[in-house]
């Protein structure tokens, strides 16, 4: 038989929404196991003892965070539903009957707290992840992504005279200062004629992108090209992720997307240092940070670099051999090319902080390699760099199974992390515009992820009637329609 279903409007409802939010719900595992009163000690300098009260700060901090798990990115579409959903409310302490704050009060509160609360949040979800034992030590995964900025290329304009003019006094003082009158005879036209000179235009492109254009409304966001949203303005988030399977995020930077990797990573580990409470054994990040001076920083660490050489692979002109191609006697201070001769050492430039290695005079001539390794026929030489050894010692880490296993989890531990963080927290596109903006959206994401991880840990606690946010809305309460 089939039913149907008669609905009827009641003048009043009995229920308690605390009951009505599930044990198994993201936010009441979060309410369950995180204590949001810290926020109280962060937020306290910044107010005032006078005057009326404000939003309470641990409500703001929530309210901030709630978008993030469910991949909300407008702060208008936020504050609609959170007047509408059940949980939301719960996890805030408001009742139904309470009237939701307008979304002002969260670009309010972003003005009113400086970076460092910001900063200090994301410190707290590393703490309790680690204090759970969800942070190892051992190893720290480094990488990069692309955040697309909030801006339009139609936004491009030129840096120069983007400069506020100077007053018409000042201005007069300054051509007067930088052009002083000459008494000297007027010199004779150069001889050169036009064509000879260089064209101005071409004279600009010269001039890296970045710094010949800037955005209108966002100036700190680099002009990048990407597969995934071709050319398009974009900030970039670094981001340092902890060996434990719980993947955590401890440390997040955001820059302009021009930054490259590399400049960075002293950055990150310092970060993770800060907040792990130990350096790791193993840095793991992919070949764009494998430059000589990352080798020689880590190594004076005492740490181990998993990190492949950005050089490998690459061939001279028109593929002549690389060093690469020769093997290295260190006993001898020598090399050996395919052809069994002998490179010794011919001269050694301290300030470059390399040796020079020639083959023997005329054995190249007539080499049967000579089109892979000289096709001039002129004597073989190799340059070897005085820290050439690091580069081989991680080469040869890399090539244990041991090392092999530590970089294939690279792609696991923080690639992964970059596309639930777009994919599931909106961090594909930058919500605000500006690099202090952005850095609070990237700090925000990786907090909300941390918290994930956390309940994840812990696995589904509570249930109805279990401890929530402390409101009236844990008490059964009549609704008027």
């Amino acid at each position: 038989m089939m039913g149907r279903h008669q609905h009827e409007t009641k003048l009043y409802y009995q229920l308690s929404v605390d009951e009505l939010i599930p044990p198994h719900h993201l936010l009441r595992q979060i309410a369950d196991h995180i204590d949001f009163s810290f926020v109280y000690q962060l937020a306290r300098p910044y107010y005032s003892d006078t005057g009326q009260p404000s939003i309470d700060p641990v409500v703001l901090f929530k309210m901030l965070l709630i978008g993030y798990p469910y991949g909300v990115t407008s702060e208008r579409r936020l504050m609609d539903e959170i007047r509408v959903n059940l949980a939301y409310r719960w996890l805030l302490g408001y009742d139904l009957d309470e009237t939701i704050p307008d979304h002002s009060v969260l670009s309010k509160a972003r003005v009113r707290f400086p970076l460092a609360v910001f900063e200090a949040f994301f410190d707290r979800t590393v703490e309790l992840c680690k204090t759970a034992g969800l942070v190892h030590g051992e190893a720290v995964f480094m990488d990069s992504t692309l955040i697309q900025a909030n801006a339009s290329m139609s936004s491009l304009e030129s840096r120069v005279g983007l400069q506020p003019p100077l007053p018409a006094r000042d201005y007069v003082k300054q051509v007067f200062a930088e052009n002083p009158v000459s008494t000297d005879p007027i010199p004779d036209p150069p001889d050169n004629p036009p064509s000879t000179r260089e064209d101005p235009s071409r004279a600009e492109k010269k001039v890296p992108f970045n710094k010949r254009k800037q955005s209108r409304t966002d100036p700190e966001a680099s002009l990048m090209s990407h597969a995934s949203f071709g050319v398009h303005l974009a900030y970039k988030a670094h981001v340092a992720v902890d060996d434990h399977p719980a993947r955590v995020i401890t440390a997040a930077v955001a820059t302009p997307a021009a930054i490259v990797d590399e400049y960075m990573l002293e950055e990150l580990l310092a970060q993770h240092a800060r907040r792990t409470g130990r350096l790791p054994r193993d840095v793991v990040a992919d070949r764009r940070y494998g430059t000589m001076e990352i080798y020689r920083y880590l190594t004076d660490l005492g740490l181990r670099a998993t990190i492949p050489d950005r050089s490998a692979g690459k061939r001279g002109p028109a593929g002549v051999w690389s060093i690469r191609d020769f093997t290295y006697n260190p006993d001898e201070n020598t090399y050996k090319c395919a052809a069994g001769e002998t490179l010794a050492p011919a001269s050694v430039r301290p300030s470059e902080r390399m040796t020079e290695y020639k083959a023997p005079p005329g054995v190249c001539v007539d080499c049967r390699f000579r089109a892979e390794c000289s096709p001039t026929g002129k004597r073989r030489g190799l340059r070897r760099a005085f820290d050439r050894g690091l580069i081989e010692d991680v080469q040869n880490w890399l090539e244990t199974d041991e090392g092999r296993e530590r970089y294939a989890q690279r792609k696991v531990y923080i690639e992964t992390q970059f596309g639930i963080a777009k994919e599931l927290h909106g961090l594909r596109r930058a919500k605000w515009r500006g690099r202090w903006r952005v850095q609070i959206q990237v700090w925000l994401t990786a907090a909300a992820m941390n918290m994930k991880k956390l309940v994840k840990s812990k696995g589904t606690a509570g249930g109805a009637g279990s401890s929530g946010p402390e409101s009236s809305s844990h008490f059964p309460i009549q609704l008027a329609i």
